[in-house]
C-alpha cells in the first residue's frame, strides 16, 4: 500500500487527526482515496516504443522516450556449472562492479559487427571473474548498445538457482529500480534529480548495432534476461517525477491499474534481452514450472549508491564508482542509511 493511502487511513482512525471527521463517512473517504489514485496517472508516460521507432525510422534527431526495448537477437544462455553428480550448481553474484570494455576493439567499421563474435567474447571475458566468463557473449551483446559506457564501471548480476513452480527467484512485486528522490550526499546524474540505479535514455545517432528499426542505441540503462520464459514482465512506459509516487525501494504496486494492468506488460521469452530504464515498471513472475533458472542483469554506470551488504565485491579489484551504502536496504529507509 502506498504511504499516502496508509497515512489517510491512519489519520481517519486517530482522534487527534483532522481526518478523523471522515471516520463514519465512507463515501467521502472513498472519494479522497480515488482522487489520490487518479493523481498517480499523471506520472505514467506511455511510450509505445515500436510504433515510435517505425514512425521516425529515417529521422533520428532526438531522444525517443522509451521504457523498454527488447533486443532483436536472442543470445543462448551458457550451461550452468555442474557438481560431481551432474547437478547444476547455484551461483548468486549481485551488482558486482566490472569494467565495461568496448566489445569490438578489433573491428575496422560497424559493417563488421555481424561477423563472428568469438574474439569479442574472449575480450569481454577478461573483464569478468572465472565463474562469469561464460556470460561474455551476453555482456558483449549489451555493451554494443551503449558505446557511451565503454571504459566505465558497470554492475553485473547473475543468479542461478532451482526455483519451485509458483515461486519467484528474484524480488517479487511491481517496482522500478530508482527508489525516488536522492538522499543528502548521494550522487545524481545529469538528466534527472533522482536516485539513479542505471538511469537510461533511448538514444539516437550513436554508433551501435543495426536492426529492423534502423540505427538504435541507448544511453545508460539496465539489461535483463533469463533462460526461463514468462518469469519477468516489463511495461513500455516511464514513471515520471517518480519521487512523488513510489513506495519503499521503488515499489509501485499501487500503480498497476494506472500502467494498464498485467495485459499491458511484456512477458519476456527465454533468452530475450530487454533494455529498460530505472524508471521502467517491471516485476519477477512466479515460475510456470519448476526448474533451474538463470537470471542476468547488467546495470550501467549511472548508479547513485552500491549497497555493500547486498552486493558482491569484484574478484578482480574493480571498485564501485557509486557511493557505498552501509546497512540493509530492506530494513532501513534511504534517509537512515549511512553513506560511506
Amino acid at each position: 500500500m502506498h504511504p499516502a493511502i496508509t497515512a489517510i487511513l491512519l489519520g481517519v482512525h486517530s482522534d487527534s487527526s483532522p481526518l478523523s471527521i471522515f471516520k463514519r463517512d465512507n463515501d467521502a473517504l472513498r472519494l479522497i482515496i480515488t482522487l489520490v489514485q487518479e493523481s498517480w496517472i499523471r506520472h505514467v508516460k506511455r511510450t509505445d516504443t515500436p510504433t515510435k521507432l517505425q514512425r521516425t525510422r529515417y529521422s533520428f534527431e532526438a531522444y525517443i522516450p522509451a521504457g523498454v526495448f527488447v533486443l532483436p537477437r536472442v543470445i543462448p544462455f551458457p550451461a550452468p556449472f555442474k557438481d560431481i553428480h551432474g547437478l547444476p550448481v547455484p551461483v548468486n553474484v549481485n551488482m558486482m562492479p566490472f569494467t565495461m570494455f568496448n566489445p569490438d576493439p578489433h573491428l575496422r567499421s560497424q559493417d563488421e559487427l555481424f561477423d563472428s563474435h568469438r574474439y569479442c567474447d574472449a575480450h569481454i571475458a577478461k573483464a569478468l571473474p572465472d565463474n562469469l566468463k561464460r556470460y561474455a557473449a551476453i555482456v558483449a551483446a549489451c555493451l554494443r548498445r551503449v558505446p557511451g559506457e565503454w571504459g566505465k564501471v558497470g554492475y553485473i548480476t547473475v543468479h542461478e538457482s532451482y526455483v519451485e513452480k509458483g515461486e519467484t527467484q528474484r524480488r517479487p512485486g511491481l517496482h522500478i529500480e530508482s527508489p525516488g528522490t536522492a538522499p543528502p550526499g548521494a550522487a545524481v546524474h545529469g538528466y534527472h534529480k533522482f536516485y539513479c540505479w542505471g538511469g537510461g535514455r533511448f538514444g539516437t545517432r550513436v554508433a551501435g548495432d543495426l536492426d529492423e528499426y534502423g540505427e538504435i542505441n541507448m544511453e545508460g540503462g539496465i539489461f535483463v534476461a533469463s533462460n526461463m520464459a514468462d518469469t519477468c514482465r516489463v511495461w513500455d512506459c516511464l514513471i515520471e517525477d517518480h519521487g512523488k509516487v513510489v513506495g519503499h525501494l521503488g515499489d509501485i504496486g499501487h500503480l498497476r491499474k494506472a500502467i494498464g494492468g498485467n495485459e499491458a506488460g511484456i512477458s519476456l521469452d527465454a533468452g530475450e534481452i530487454a533494455w529498460i530504464t530505472d524508471r521502467t515498471p517491471h516485476e519477477s513472475l512466479p515460475q510456470p514450472k519448476a526448474g533451474f533458472r538463470q537470471f542476468f542483469r547488467l546495470v550501467t554506470s549511472e548508479v547513485s549508491g552500491w549497497y555493500e551488504e547486498h552486493s558482491t565485491p569484484s574478484e578482480l579489484g574493480v571498485e564501485p564508482t557509486a557511493q557505498i551504502i552501509k546497512g540493509s536496504k530492506f530494513l532501513s529507509s534511504l534517509k537512515s542509511l549511512i553513506l560511506g
